[in-house]
């Protein structure tokens, strides 16, 4: 199993989507709906709970959308198990 499967089996949704943003290319939505579609909406109802999700998350400063990418927003902080060191990427 690849790390990014597991942080997605195993961290809150809002986390992983935080992960993802941390660079200046973001995730595109059709990426992020296949992550969590492969692995069977882990705490995500469906593709339109994560839809809401990301409305959440944009409202509130954390991400922004720039057309069909998810990007970096004013309020974005870093993940809390990055912060921990719980997965390590070779």
């Amino acid at each position: 199993m690849s790390v990014i499967t597991s942080i997605v089996l195993n961290e809150k949704p809002e986390e992983v989507i935080l992960f993802l943003t941390k660079n200046e290319l973001g995730i595109s939505f059709p990426r992020l709906d296949g992550l969590y579609n492969r692995a069977n909406w882990a705490h995500v109802e469906n593709n339109i709970g994560l839809l809401k999700l990301v409305k959440k998350m944009c409202d509130a400063g954390f991400i922004k959308s720039n057309g069909s990418i998810v990007v970096k927003g004013p309020n974005w902080r870093e993940p809390a198990f990055m912060l921990e060191g719980k997965y390590t990427f070779d």
